[in-house]
């Protein structure tokens, strides 16, 4: 149902159905009394059919059905069909039969005539039943479909602001530590970290963004992981396709990288973390493997991180059934493969 439909139309389309309705009777029976009876006791039984419709439709419906009393709708129909029939026969025995002097008369309150307007009545009851339960159910479905998505939106800006929570704060102690020693890198880490921050805070509010901005923000970390980190970690960042032509939710592929970082660097043996982009037909494909530390730093590895956690129930969310997530832990090495088609 259109609700957004103006109301002339509406009046307009009920006033068209209203009148076939009532000349089907014309179309289908032959009047055995001549056509003027027949057309005033049809313009009785019509008008009373519609003003039943509405009052059916308009108030009974949501008075009665919507709130389940079922036993005090069905006497309240069947009163008042009652008091229709018997309004019809009035009006055929004192209008038409009396004004016109018939000698067979119909019966003032029963009579063989007074049931014969029950089936228009019931059809416009059923009628009326029909349409408003079916756009009850319509509104309810959309209202459904609306929670759905709100709740589908505030999932997503939940997960996406647990991304990251203690980079920041890591960060800034890394570059504290640079300027008590008056390094070069001081001010470049700044620069970086101060356009992570705006991209954090400002790009990532979007519905999407460009494969470009999410690589600057990848980069961006790497450079400081670096600076952190200096030669203990082989570090490599491979990029082939173009990026330009892909959009995609921000800060989805951070996630997998933090955890490289977080669990595949040994401070007492060589580390290694490699990292891949591929683009192709719209389609990403992006893989991060980490060396993982032997003996008691492996440890760590048994929790699996947060931040997983989170990204995979966002592409759960985000691309149902149009990607794939392959994560492999093995003795001496960590890898997650992520596809997504477009």
């Amino acid at each position: 149902m259109n609700t957004d439909r103006p109301f002339w139309v509406t009046v307009l389309i009920n006033c068209v159905i209203w009148v076939f309705l009532f000349f089907i009777p014309f179309l289908l029976l032959e009047p055995r009394d001549g056509i003027t009876p027949y057309l005033q006791r049809i313009t009785m039984t019509s008008a009373l059919t519609v003003i039943l419709y509405y009052f059916n439709y308009l108030y009974l419906i949501p008075k009665y059905l919507f709130n389940q009393k079922f036993l005090a709708y069905m006497l309240v129909i069947l009163g008042t069909l009652v008091i229709s029939c018997i309004l019809v026969n009035l009006y055929f025995y004192f209008y038409v039969s009396v004004a016109q002097n018939w000698h067979h008369r119909p019966g003032m309150f029963i009579g063989r005539g007074m049931w014969v307007p029950l089936f228009p009545l019931l059809t416009g009851i059923a009628i009326g039943i029909s349409i408003r339960l079916a756009r009850e159910w319509a509104r309810n479905e959309k209202e459904r479909r609306e929670l759905q998505a709100e709740k589908l939106l505030s999932e997503l800006a939940f997960l996406k602001s647990q991304v990251n929570p203690h980079f920041l704060f890591n960060t800034l102690n890394n570059i504290c530590s640079l300027a008590r020693k008056k390094s070069d890198d001081t001010e470049p880490a700044i620069i970086k970290l101060s356009q992570m921050m705006r991209y954090m805070i400002t790009d990532s509010r979007q519905d999407k963004v460009s494969l470009e901005e999410e690589v600057d923000y990848l980069n961006n970390f790497i450079e400081l992981q670096k600076i952190r980190l200096a030669d203990r970690v082989d570090i490599n960042f491979k990029i082939e396709g173009d990026l330009s032509a892909i959009h995609l939710e921000p800060l989805l592929l951070i996630p997998f990288v933090e955890n490289a970082f977080k669990h595949g660097i040994s401070y007492n043996e060589k580390s290694r973390i490699s990292i891949e982009l591929t683009t192709g037909s719209g389609d990403l494909s992006f893989s991060v493997e980490n060396s993982k530390p032997s003996g008691k730093d492996n440890l760590k590895l048994e929790e699996p991180g947060i931040g997983l956690k989170n990204v995979s129930r966002r592409l759960e969310l985000l691309y149902p059934g149009m990607h794939q997530l392959e994560i492999q832990d093995l003795d001496n090495l960590y890898s997650v493969m992520l596809k997504i088609k477009s």
